[in-house]
C-alpha cells in the first residue's frame, strides 16, 4: 500500500485532495484525520451563518420585533 501526506483545512466536513493527485480517480483509500485537540470544532460555517443573518436583517424580516426578549418569551409560550 502506498501513502501520501498533505495538510488541508476541513471545510463543511469536506477534505479537498490537492490537484497533484487528480489522476487518482476511482481509487479506494484509507483516510486518517489528525488534528490538534485545541482546534475549535463546530458543526456550522460561521461566515455562512453571518451572511444569512445579515441578509435576513436587510430584508426587514426582524423589523416587527421591538423588544427581542419579550418576543422570544411570547414565541415560547406559543409552544404549549
Amino acid at each position: 500500500m502506498k501513502s501520501i501526506e498533505f495538510k488541508t483545512t476541513i471545510r463543511r466536513g469536506l477534505i479537498h485532495v490537492p490537484a497533484v493527485y487528480k489522476s487518482m480517480r476511482d481509487t479506494k483509500a484509507k483516510v486518517i484525520v489528525e488534528f490538534d485537540e485545541v482546534a475549535e470544532v463546530v458543526n456550522y460555517d460561521r461566515s455562512l451563518l453571518l451572511h444569512y443573518l445579515n441578509t435576513a436583517n436587510k430584508s426587514g424580516l426582524f423589523s416587527e420585533i421591538g423588544a427581542a426578549v419579550s418576543w422570544q418569551k411570547q414565541q415560547r409560550n406559543d409552544w404549549d
